[in-house]
């Protein structure tokens, strides 16, 4: 399983479609699941999360 190098999505770069958001959050739940429990991973999440929610789409 390759892990993400990256902090947030959100955090770079503004301009993200809504599905690369989709994408990139399951992404870490798919490393989350299997074993990553990096505190920046969870953070993006919720970065995501949040974005995903103040566009109406979560």
């Amino acid at each position: 399983m390759k892990f993400r190098k990256n902090s947030s999505a959100i955090e770079h770069d503004k301009t993200r479609s809504t599905e690369d958001l989709r994408r990139e959050y399951e992404l870490i739940n798919r490393e989350r699941a299997g074993g990553a429990t990096d505190l920046a991973s969870i953070v993006a999440q919720n970065d995501i999360a949040r974005e995903l929610e103040r566009r109406g789409e979560l």
